[in-house]
């Protein structure tokens, strides 16, 4: 499988945590790309940050050419993943979609965890786009102040994050949690242990529904043969 996993954002330490967790899940012979939308704002919280990286990680898989058997966008907004849909005849999957369709196999109501109050509205607008308003139980997140570098916020709410998921879990009210955010790629195996509740990466999700979809598409379509 040949991937080719963006990060809608420029932050140079968020794509190598979404890398990270990208390889956490491959398998020998897999081949991943991992790159960011260059122009994209450094982290992605309003609706204007989102226009600018929409534009940004389309420019960016189009300049990159073809060569790959699916896309995975790797923010949890899936900024830019359906006008990419417009463009590719390849498999284009969000990490956020992909998380909640992973959450609903689980079973029950699921919450989201994320890093900041500024995430929210966004990820309320994701999950009723989908139409999962009906199973999500909450959005959750750590009010702290956030580092100058997006690729640091991971280190820097930690142990927040833990505390946050412990009390959501202990609640009762869902049956699995989330980690919402480009930015906590690959901290939920880190969290697991210490949880009582499956933890999903969006990222690991993400690459996971792509290994399936391939499976589906026939040796016939494989390849991303560039733009219609």
């Amino acid at each position: 499988m040949r991937l080719l996993v963006i990060n809608p954002n420029s932050s140079p330490g968020v794509t190598r945590h979404i890398g990270t967790a990208a390889w956490r899940v491959a398998l020998p012979g897999d081949e991943i790309v991992v790159t960011q939308a260059d122009g994209a704002p450094p982290l992605i919280i309003d609706e204007e940050d989102a226009r600018l990286a929409e534009q940004a990680v389309v420019e960016t898989v189009l300049a990159r050419g073809s060569g790959v058997d699916g896309i995975v966008v790797a923010s949890f907004g899936d900024t830019g993943a359906e006008a990419l849909r417009r463009l590719v005849d390849c498999p284009v999957v969000g990490i956020g979609h992909a998380s909640l369709l992973t959450a609903s196999a689980l079973g029950g109501p699921f919450a989201i965890v994320s890093f900041s109050p500024a995430v929210v509205p966004s990820m309320q607008q994701l999950v009723t786009g989908y139409g999962m308003e009906g199973r999500l139980a909450g959005i959750h997140v750590v009010d702290l102040p956030l580092p100058e570098d997006p690729g640091e916020i991971q280190s820097a709410v930690q142990r927040a994050l833990l505390e946050r998921c412990r009390e959501v879990a202990e609640r009762g009210e869902c049956s699995s949690i989330i980690l919402g955010g480009g930015p906590l790629a690959g901290l939920a195996l880190r969290l697991a242990p210490s949880l009582s509740l499956p933890v999903i990466d969006a990222t690991m999700a993400a690459v996971q529904l792509q290994r399936s979809l391939q499976l589906f598409r026939g040796n016939e379509q494989a390849g991303c043969h560039g733009v219609t």
